[in-house]
C-alpha cells in the first residue's frame, strides 16, 4: 500500500501577496481567505506548502531576501 496523497492546485481567479519583512518571510495565497490545514515542509525546510482538504492554498517562502539575493524595500 502507498502513502502517496494527491494535492490538487486550482486556477486561482485571484492571487494575494504578502511580505513579512520583520521575519523575512513571501506569502503567496493562491486561495486568499482560506486556511490551511496541512503543511509541508522542504527539505531545507525554507519552503512550507499548506494544503486545505488537499487544495494548494498558500506557499510560504522563509529567507526570501536571501534567495533573491538582495533588500526588499
Amino acid at each position: 500500500m502507498s502513502n502517496e496523497r494527491e494535492y490538487r492546485v486550482r486556477v486561482p481567479s485571484s492571487i494575494e501577496v504578502e511580505y513579512d519583512r520583520q521575519n523575512d518571510i513571501l506569502y503567496i495565497y493562491l486561495e486568499p481567505g482560506e486556511t490551511p490545514e496541512e503543511e509541508l515542509l522542504s527539505e531545507e525546510g525554507d519552503i512550507a506548502l499548506g494544503f486545505k482538504e488537499g487544495r494548494l492554498v498558500v506557499i510560504e517562502v522563509h529567507k526570501f531576501s536571501e534567495k533573491i539575493g538582495g533588500y526588499i524595500i
